[in-house]
């Protein structure tokens, strides 16, 4: 309960950092166009598998100087970060839209020292398996996409991570030689293809459109990779007006990783993102899928996008979402098909912190077959 009532005070202080922000940026920025936000934040995130994480958060966003109306919102991001777990995290990140969305440029270069949790293998990996690690990575990923056709875009991505597992159990499943790949840690390095449809009205904080995403990335020597695997991944949202302001919205994750993975790049299941309520990595597997829904509904104010509506006082700037999903992992698709299905229920609470584009910060409460958590983020799940 002190870090909920914690986290409720540092979401509602961050409207008053939001005014204040600009002077803290002292590096020169490209020319800023009306609408384009740039600030640095203190950063307080919660989740189960990192407990309460602090640090600070310098986010850009933006439209490039002449962009078309119909340019999508770039932003770029830098967070630096520690947890009450002795965990750290540095990352740079970047979404850039260009040219009316012909170009899409997306990636991220970080370095971290994460203690984490690992409980073997597959869907039934007991709760007694609980081990310790802490992993030491470093890398980046780099992805463009081209639009070929109305909302079409078809790109393609290259990613490369070395990690070092520094600490771990002598009595865990991670210290028996062979049992448990990448349990030395190691590169992984790999090229691939992507696909991307996307007509959603807005890339923060959709209300309306489907978008759908597949990547197809194969990882092996010839790229300096330690593992030789090939991922495929598919994601599939849709969002729908309700009652004409209230918004539904669907998703679907899908994994599959052919070849022989590290533990640490195989299919996850749980996090801040899908079937919250589970730790991170709680299950996991060469193949996963999982579906959530979400209602959400504004406060105080007419619509939950708040289009035509001005600005908003703070009273005005809430909003309630209720979440539910199913998913499960397995070796592959014919025993994810028979593997016990984990299910995922909760609420949250939003604030509006921008409202011209749409930009939420989230604080849920999820619980489902594993321990329950809160998860304290910025911009919407999915």
């Amino acid at each position: 309960m002190k870090h909920l009532i914690a986290i409720i005070l540092l979401g509602l202080a961050w409207q008053s950092g939001i005014a204040q922000a600009d002077t803290l940026i002292q590096t020169p920025l490209p020319k800023i166009e009306e609408g384009n936000r740039k600030f640095i934040l203190p950063l307080a995130t919660f989740s189960p598998e990192t407990s309460l994480r602090l640090g600070a958060v310098g986010i850009y966003i933006f439209r490039l100087p002449n962009a078309q109306p119909g340019t999508l919102l770039s932003s770029i991001k830098a967070p630096i970060t520690y947890t009450l777990l002795n965990q750290i995290k540095a990352r740079f990140s970047f979404e850039i839209f260009l040219d009316e969305n012909k170009h899409i440029y997306e990636g991220y270069v970080q370095w971290q020292r994460f203690p984490l949790l690992f409980y073997g293998l597959g869907p039934n990996s007991p709760e007694d398996n609980e081990e310790l690690y802490t992993s030491r990575n470093y890398g980046g990923k780099f992805s463009y996409l081209n639009k070929v056709g109305r909302k079409v875009f078809i790109g393609g991505q290259f990613e490369w991570i070395n990690n070092k597992i520094v600490d771990r159990e002598e009595a865990g499943l991670l210290s028996q030689d062979g049992l448990i790949p990448g349990s030395d840690g190691g590169t992984v390095a790999g090229i691939g293809l992507s696909f991307r449809y996307d007509n959603r009205d807005n890339n923060f904080n959709a209300a309306r459109g489907p978008f759908i995403e597949g990547k197809f990335t194969t990882y092996n020597k010839t790229f300096t990779s330690d593992f030789d695997f090939t991922k495929f991944t598919l994601d599939v949202r849709h969002f729908l007006e309700v009652f004409d302001k209230h918004v539904l919205a669907f998703q679907f994750l899908s994994e599959y990783n052919w070849g022989d993975p590290s533990f640490e790049t195989m299919a996850l299941l749980g996090g801040d993102i899908i079937m919250r309520g589970h730790i991170l990595g709680r299950f996991r597997d060469k193949a996963f899928w999982a579906a959530q829904t979400e209602y959400r509904l504004p406060v105080n104010r007419a619509h939950w996008f708040s289009k035509g509506l001005g600005k908003l006082r703070f009273f005005e700037r809430w909003g309630l979402v209720g979440f539910a999903g199913l998913g499960t992992v397995g070796s592959g698709f014919s025993d994810i098909g028979n593997s016990e299905i984990k299910y995922s229920l909760g609420v949250g609470i939003r604030f509006l912190v921008l409202p011209e584009e749409r930009v939420n910060v989230r604080l849920d409460f999820g619980f489902g077959t594993q321990q329950p958590g809160f998860y304290f983020n910025i911009r919407e799940a999915f």
